[in-house]
């Protein structure tokens, strides 16, 4: 009998009780129709006048069972019952050992009933006859193989929803159930192996048959086990299919969501065999890719997307690279008597619309923040991503945060410089730290030229060698100054100033 899961405990014990009686009295019923009227005259006499005795058994079994899945199920309804849910009270691992076993539990409780159910039904077959008794035994064993089979899939889907709460997204270590191979051959068995059994029983009760050479005593038996063995094999193909197929679908339809970079996908963990560790297994993977993306993005905004992509490609290796670029820098006046005037928190946000203004301008013109120094920015045109024209991207940045910023700092003001030449680009630090830098003579010149922009009516210098490797149309926006001797410098520079 084919229910559909459910998630509500009262739902899931009745799944349990109405599914494993109704297939264990079909197969009964079914028995005895087989015994009553498909098979030797011998045989279709002693089922009809044992058919009491038959209604006893069933009745018996039926309340044997009824009890024994309530006496199984019980812990696991109180638990559910007290936590309805994966978020609610943990399971103890004696609640969660049951449910899990609990399958094979009623797969082994049905098995035990045919057993002692068919003990005096096959007495009564052999005070017959030998033949009688064997014919007997072997139509109770195949039933009862049958029905445990068939319990056990109809279980483990009707206990699906309280698997994986119980679970919750782990397996239990050291805990038998059966697996995928098992499952199959389980189907194969139900299927296959019980009709051509059937049809085996068949051939040894024509030794009963009064009439053994008319081949129409055999025939209906044989057409019934095989119609049965069809129809069988095909329910129970469609149950292992089922428990294997589900969770592959499952796990389908995850990775094509991670496909499409949706990293929250995860599988519910409810199965107990191999499918569950692959359950687990991809969401764990999906876990750690992620993590590691915010890793990355979090190693992004510390560094830049560039030197973390860079990082990520070719490593961290300490060292450096010569590259040939523009190094813009900005540097924030009077941020003590600001922290004196507004206190930390207003300062703190000033300066994160500060950064913000200055990290978006530059990235636009294709340059990146290499870092904050207090209330200064250095920013680098060419490293560690080579640009195709770093200087005139540099000082169209410049000419454009110069109304931002002061916007922003209002009276406070600030101070842009901007140099560019040969510097070393790389990782410095130790082992266990490092962080990115570039070192060079554009760096130490950019910072002075900031010193003396803070004293500037336009706020902005750049020295002619940044100024010469410029575009021409970048070029006309600027105006050439006087030659000064910056500090620490021994040779002069030429300072440009943007036209106002």
């Amino acid at each position: 009998m084919v229910l559909a899961p459910s998630t509500r405990p009262r739902a899931v014990l009745a799944a349990l009780v109405v599914g494993t009686t109704a297939s264990n009295l079909a197969g009964a019923i079914f028995l005895y129709l087989l015994m009553r009227y498909a098979l030797s005259p011998a045989v279709n006499d002693f089922a009809a006048g044992h058919l009491p005795q038959f209604l006893g058994v069933v009745a018996a079994s039926a309340v044997l069972l009824i009890v024994g899945t309530l006496w199984i199920a019980w812990p696991v309804i109180r638990w559910q019952r007290a936590a309805p849910g994966v978020g609610g009270r943990p399971a103890q691992s004696a609640v969660r050992r049951r449910v899990i076993r609990m399958p094979i539990a009623q797969a082994i409780l049905v098995g035990a009933l045919w057993v002692v159910c068919g003990v005096p039904v096959v007495w009564e077959g052999t005070r017959i006859s030998a033949g009688m008794g064997s014919v007997v035994t072997l139509a109770v064993i195949l039933g009862g193989i049958a029905s445990a089979a068939l319990t056990y899939f109809e279980a483990e889907r009707f206990l699906r929803p309280a698997t994986t709460a119980l679970l919750d997204g782990t397996i239990l270590a050291q805990v038998f159930t059966p697996g995928v191979r098992q499952r199959i051959l389980t189907a194969w068995l139900l299927g296959t192996g019980i009709p051509v059994l059937g049809i085996l029983m068949v051939a040894a009760d024509v030794g009963l048959a009064d009439d053994v050479g008319r081949p129409a005593d055999i025939r209906p038996a044989v057409i019934t086990l095989s119609v049965a063995g069809l129809v069988l094999g095909a329910f129970t193909t469609w149950l292992a299919a089922g428990a294997v197929g589900d969770p592959i679908r499952a796990l389908q339809r995850g990775m094509q969501q991670v496909r499409r970079g949706d990293l929250t996908a995860q599988v519910t963990v409810y199965d107990t065999t191999e499918l569950g560790e692959l359950q687990m297994g991809f969401n764990g993977m999906v876990a750690g890719l992620a993590e590691r993306r915010r890793l990355r993005e979090m190693f992004g905004r510390f560094v830049g997307e560039d030197v973390a992509r860079r990082a990520l490609e070719r490593g961290t290796d300490l060292g450096g690279e010569e590259h040939q670029v523009a190094v813009l820098f900005v540097d924030l006046v009077g941020s003590t008597t600001i922290t004196d005037r507004s206190g930390p928190r207003e300062v703190v946000g000033m300066l994160n619309e500060f950064f913000d203004a200055v990290i978006r301008v530059v990235d636009a013109h294709g340059g990146f923040v290499n870092k904050f120094q207090g209330d200064a920015t250095l920013a680098v045109f060419g490293a560690p991503i080579d640009h195709g024209d770093s200087c005139s991207s540099a000082l169209a940045a410049a000419r454009e945060l110069r109304p931002i910023l002061t916007g922003i700092v209002g009276r406070s003001g600030m101070g842009i410089g901007v140099s560019a030449g040969t510097a070393v680009a790389g990782h410095v630090g130790g082992a266990d730290r490092m962080e990115y830098t570039v070192i060079g003579t554009p760096v130490n010149e950019a910072a002075r030229l900031t010193e003396l922009a803070k004293n500037e009516p336009t706020r902005t210098l750049a020295s002619s060698t940044v100024w010469d490797a410029a575009s021409a149309d970048e070029r006309a926006r600027w105006r050439a100054g006087d030659a000064v001797l910056l500090r620490g410098r021994t040779e002069t520079t030429r300072l440009m100033r943007p036209e106002e």
